[in-house]
């Protein structure tokens, strides 16, 4: 255990990049939130898309029905094994997979330029 631990922060704490673009959308309920990304893919967004969310079993529901609107989607979470994991990433850096569905295992450490 150290003693006298220091904490390096580059940037502003809790702050964004600049290049990202956030909207607050309010969608009233849980059913809701699916209306709003629906509509969100269907008014000509740029892909690619990172879509974040709390659990595997969501991320799963989540792509099951993107995949039944007929959206260029794909998941990734901890239940696939790490060969999975990164086909499904070579494939969304080189455009193949448009929208992401992800848990936060993709939050640390892996970082996409191109992403909308």
């Amino acid at each position: 255990m150290t003693n006298d631990p220091i904490k390096v922060q580059i940037g502003l704490r809790n702050a964004t990049a600049s290049t990202v673009r956030q909207r607050l959308v309010y969608c009233g309920a849980e059913d809701g939130k699916l209306y709003a990304l629906r509509q969100e893919l269907g008014n000509g967004f740029e892909p690619p898309m990172l879509v974040f969310v709390q659990s595997k079993d969501r991320a799963k529901q989540l792509y099951k029905e993107l995949r039944y609107d007929g959206q260029n989607v794909d998941v990734i979470h901890a239940d696939k094994k790490k060969e999975e994991r990164d086909e499904i990433i070579k494939k969304f850096r080189v455009g193949k997979i448009w929208v992401l569905i992800c848990t936060d295992l993709m939050s640390r450490g892996i970082d996409f330029k191109t992403v909308n």
